[in-house]
């Protein structure tokens, strides 16, 4: 199997476990079952997890990290706008807000790793760091917001906006297809950002 082959197969089981998760929760849900959705057998799902902990964190991994999907630099590594980059951030944030399933069991994976502390609350605690260290570099090429300090404060409480809207989503009190709000949500941080920095510039 070469490298795009096993990729491609590890893809297909974080998308059966998503379906299975969101269907039946983490303690109802069985390797076996995930197998089964993804037409493999439970062998080839420890070929890539170790256990349904790694799977469950990796299935929802995806959509809470798509701070890592954005890049300051345009398909001719040629530095992107201050416009384009803030387009970006826009389409990322919103890409992330739409994704029904994922949004669910990022609040089910928040809840179950600090229940359960160890290594998977260190795991978190990392992949937020980056996330928002991901956040605040983009938002000095953004916004040019040099201060360090203001930088990954900002992008925290973008990152904390986002987990609170997925808690919403989960519970019905916002509904997905309300457009309007993801439009409201992303252009609240655009203009409020630059808003602040101009009362509290350091």
């Amino acid at each position: 199997m070469n490298v795009s082959e096993y990729n491609q197969k590890k893809q297909h089981i974080l998308e059966a476990a998503i379906i299975k998760f969101t269907e039946n929760g983490f303690d109802k849900t069985s390797l076996r079952e995930i197998a089964s959705a993804a037409g493999l057998t439970t062998g080839a799902i420890y070929h890539h997890f170790k256990n349904k902990d790694e799977l469950f964190y990796h299935a929802v991994k995806e959509a809470m990290c798509f701070a890592q999907k954005l890049s300051k630099k345009d398909e001719n590594s040629n530095l992107k706008s201050a416009e384009d980059m803030l387009d970006e951030i826009s389409n990322k944030v919103k890409e992330r807000m739409s994704k029904i399933n994922e949004q669910r069991l990022l609040v089910l994976l928040i809840g179950y790793v600090l229940s359960k502390g160890g290594a998977l609350n260190e795991s978190l605690r990392q992949d937020y760091n980056e996330i928002i260290s991901k956040v605040a570099d983009m938002y000095f090429f953004a916004f040019g917001i040099e201060n360090e300090y203001y930088k990954k404060s900002l992008a925290s409480i973008l990152i904390a906006a986002l987990d609170g809207v997925a808690m919403q989503y989960s519970l019905g009190v916002l509904k997905q297809e309300d457009q309007k709000f993801k439009d409201i949500f992303v252009n609240f941080f655009i203009e409020s950002i630059p808003a602040f920095m101009q009362k509290y510039k350091p």
